[in-house]
Formats: C-alpha cells, structure tokens, sequence
C-alpha cells in the first residue's frame, strides 16, 4: 500500500492511497497505517529533500534556477563543506504555475487541455490519467480500439523519454559519438509520434471518452519505423556497454535501496531498478503477456539499464497492439457528465500519474494531480548525499524527473 497524495479540503484532509492497481481516497483520521512519505507529500509545494546542514566550514552552494547544468528552472541548495554532499534541499516553485487551481470551474475539455500542460515530456500520460478520472467519475466505457490506440500512445512516449534519459546520461559521461547516435533515434522517434497523432509530443490525441485519431493508414509504416528504432537501439546499447568509461561512472552511483525506495513512494523505473517488480501495465489485460523489467541494483547504472529494458519492450507492445487493430472505426462516447470525485492514472515513463477530480454542475470543482518527479527529488536528495558534485548529472539524470511535473 502506497500514499500518494494528501488532499486538503475545507473541512477534512484525504489520503490518496494506491493498493496493487486499486485508487482510493480515506479520511487521514480513519487510517491506521503511517506512512514514511506523509510529510513529504504534505510540504511538496515548499521544498523537498533532508534538511538543512549547519556547521563549521558547511555552505550553501546554490545550484540554479538558471544553470547549465539545470534543465529547467529550479533550485538545489547543496550544503557540502567542499568535497562530500551533506545534504540537499530543492525548490521546484519556479515552476509553479498552480494548474490544479486553474482546472477549477472549467469543463473536462478545458481542464484537459491544462492536463497537457503540466509536463511536456509526459502530455499523453497526464491527458490519459485526468480523462480516466472523468470518465470514471461519468460511467463511460471505452471501446477496444481505442483503448489499444492510447496503449500505443503511451508506449511512444515511454519510448522517446528512456531514450532522452540515457541520452543525457551518455552526454554527462562525455560519450559524445553515442549521444550522437542517441540523439538521432530521440528525433526519430518523436517524428514517429508526428505521424501517428500529428503531434510530436502526442498532444490533442487524447479526449474524454476516447481519442481522436484518423490516421489507421499510417499504422503499417509506424510499425516498420517503430522495429528500425528497436534494432538501431539494441545494437548501439549493446556497443555502449563495451565503454568501461561510461559504465563505470554510473556504477554504484546514487544507488537507492529497496527499502528507500519503499519508503519514499518513488514508482516507475526507478522502483524496479531497486529490485521492486511492480508495474500498472501488469494489470491491463490488453497488455498480452506482459512482462516487468527489473534489476535489483539499485544505482544509476541499474536505472539506465531498466530505461534500455523498457525501451525495447515497448517497441515490441507498439508493433503487438498494431497488429491487434483490427476495428479501424472509433466509438467515442459523448456521455452527460455527472457530479461526483472519481480517480485516475497511469504508469508513465517516469513512475505513476495519478489524478483526483471532483465535478460539480458539469465543472471541475476540484482537481490534486500526483506526479512520479515529486518522488524522485526526493529520492535523488536522499541518494545524493555522500557523493560529490560531479556525480550529480548521474544521479539527477538517472530518475528522468522533471521540475514542471513535480510543481505542476
């Protein structure tokens, strides 16, 4: 059982729990369990790490909002005395652009749209997780097709975001021929995503009660693409692995144990390379013979290994659920929308999205997102301290976070 969400209301405080591939929301005062990450939930809009760290020649090194060394805006207070990290503390509300408090008072449609905002990198997954909502919330049933449409959609995402991870981890090493090649496949892959939803990002595919696709003739040549990208992947992972210089630099760096991991709430790849064979897709009979990736060592070098996993696995999904399209008509439901809370979510490329949405009079009246990057800061802070700065593109990298998910 898993917290991921502490949702503050007027009159109560809800957890949201996660239990296997069941979503429930229970009153903090009811629930007996304690959960390690309670806090950390609780203050995710103030900073995330372990604490300040005080004394004799201990500073502040400051790293961000605007670095080079930092994707997006964000702030790493480093307290180290020189060498060794002592701790850290992270300040993601450069980022904050209070898009739950915008859903408020728009239709699903409209809030949808927001949904798409919250992190670039994982449009789809966060556009899929907040329709899911509503459409519990509704009653609606989606058709086979389109659930197998949205089951590709998100495979390209985790695709062209495990690729990016290892990219920017092969860059970090200096392994610049690689990152080349890597670089190469990224952009193949989001020309891909342009040819299958006519977005580069999977943007506007993805609607409450189904999706919006037309392009079943294209399907054929994205399968054939998608098996160029899964061989020209495998062959230049498996040399890179030749390289002792690149693997030696993520080997046991930051590595998160499975008790941390456990602890902290973190999901996805990071999880599993922690030795924790838990994933969502486990759950979804569409997903045919579905098997985990996982490792158990715990390190940056486990997680990028994972990420390489998954990548040719969901190559492999994408080109299945290709070929089970079998019914090139969409049913989309326009269904009335009901008051109700309903929860949604998904196992995107990074970890679990998930989303709690109230309507009231055909409007949102409440919306709390829980996002994967909200975790992994805070496993990256813990992970980090002992090692010295130089590790740090490997450690942050490693998680494939994002501060636009984290502070939404």
């Amino acid at each position: 059982m898993r917290l991921l969400g502490v949702i503050e209301k007027s009159d109560k405080e809800l957890l949201l729990i996660q239990d296997k591939d069941k979503f429930f929301t229970a009153d903090k005062n009811e629930r007996r369990e304690k959960f390690d990450n309670y806090s950390v939930i609780k203050n995710r809009d103030i900073s995330i790490g372990n604490g300040k760290t005080q004394g004799e020649g201990v500073f502040n090194f400051r790293y961000g909002p605007v670095t080079a060394g930092v994707a997006e805006a964000g702030v790493f207070n480093i307290y180290t005395y020189g060498e060794r990290i002592l701790s850290v503390e992270i300040n993601p509300t450069y980022k904050k652009r209070e898009i739950e408090k915008q859903m408020a008072g728009r239709t699903p449609q409209e809030a949808l749209q927001l949904a798409e905002s919250v992190c670039g990198n994982f449009a789809f997954s966060h556009s899929l997780s907040f329709s899911r909502a509503i459409e519990n919330i509704c009653g609606i049933n989606i058709d086979e097709t389109s659930q197998r449409l949205r089951i590709v959609a998100l495979e390209l995402e985790r695709i062209y975001n495990n690729i990016h991870v290892i990219a920017r981890l092969s860059k970090g090493a200096a392994q610049n021929v690689l990152t080349s090649h890597l670089e190469w496949i990224f952009e193949e892959a989001l020309r891909i995503n342009k040819l299958f939803c006519k977005s580069r990002f999977l943007k506007h595919l993805n609607a409450v009660g189904g999706v919006n696709f037309s392009s079943f003739g294209s399907l054929h040549e994205i399968s054939k693409r998608i098996g160029a990208v899964k061989n020209k992947f495998k062959e230049l992972y498996s040399h890179s692995l030749k390289s002792w210089n690149f693997a030696d630099r993520l080997y046991k760096v930051a590595t998160l144990t499975q008790k941390q991991a456990l602890s902290i709430g973190i999901t996805g790849p990071s999880l599993r390379s922690a030795g924790v064979n838990e994933d969502l897709r486990q759950f979804d009979k569409l997903y045919d013979n579905f098997q985990t990736a996982a490792r158990s060592e715990g390190d940056a070098l486990a997680r990028m290994e994972n990420r390489a996993d998954e990548i040719v696995n969901s190559c492999s999904i994408v080109i299945s659920q290709i070929e089970k399209i079998q019914n090139k008509s969409l049913q989309k439901k326009e269904a009335e929308v009901k008051d109700g809370a309903g929860i949604g979510f998904c196992e995107s490329p990074s970890g679990i999205i998930a989303y709690y949405i109230e309507l009231k009079n055909g409007l949102l009246d409440y919306a709390y997102i829980s996002t994967p990057s909200v975790f992994g800061f805070k496993a990256f802070a813990d992970v980090f301290v002992g090692y010295i700065f130089t590790d740090f593109s490997f450690s942050l990298d490693s998680f494939g976070i994002n501060f636009a998910d984290c502070a939404r």
